[in-house]
């Protein structure tokens, strides 16, 4: 599905599929996620069959899903911050967050965020590998996956899969959970073990 031994292809999708986890619909064209969706036939299947539900569905409704499963609006079933499947208390800004945040900082990497959020969240930590990339810390691609995205994202993604409605999300999340798998193939990722606390 994915040629994963391009590490310029590896990249861009990294911040491509990121980038639909993390930008609010109306920041689409501002980011340059619209172009993206304009795209057909890219080679990608699971990529394209998502590009398309997303392209195909209403604005609206796509902003109304966006902020029920992505930023916290109403009840949550499926957050899309690790701390909150890490940490005991099953809340933000957990410990977990923290080893991460230290992570960037070891490696340079700043977020310039219009508010107050954790630097955990799924489609932040897969636009950081695509700078990861860009800068040909490979090692440190590895390091993020084994440490601090693969202990609780497929469970997120699995979650994401049940909630989300058909359609736009749903299959966002199916991509998602192929493309970490073919990530930790790539890098040869081993996950860190650890417990799930949340909806386990």
């Amino acid at each position: 599905m994915f040629i994963c031994s391009d590490m310029e292809n590896i990249k861009t999708l990294s911040r491509v599929i990121g980038g639909l986890f993390y930008y609010h619909p109306s920041q689409y064209e501002t980011v340059g996620l619209s172009a993206v969706l304009s795209l057909d036939h890219t080679g990608f299947t699971q990529f394209d069959t998502t590009i398309a539900a997303i392209s195909a569905t209403d604005p609206h409704t796509l902003s109304v899903w966006h902020d029920e499963l992505f930023t916290g609006i109403g009840e949550m079933k499926a957050p899309p911050w690790g701390s909150v499947y890490l940490d005991k208390e099953a809340v933000v800004f957990g410990d977990s967050t923290l080893h991460f945040r230290q992570f960037l900082q070891q490696y340079g990497i700043k977020f310039e965020t219009s508010h107050n959020e954790p630097e955990d969240q799924f489609g932040l930590m897969l636009m950081v590998i695509a700078s990861l990339i860009e800068d040909n810390n490979l090692d440190a691609v590895t390091e993020l996956l084994s440490k601090h995205l693969l202990p609780w994202a497929p469970h997120y993604l699995a979650l994401l899969q049940q909630v989300a409605p058909t359609g736009a999300y749903r299959e966002l999340a199916e991509l998602g959970q192929a493309f970490i798998v073919a990530l930790a193939k790539t890098f040869n990722a081993e996950i860190v073990p650890g417990k799930i606390y949340f909806n386990a």
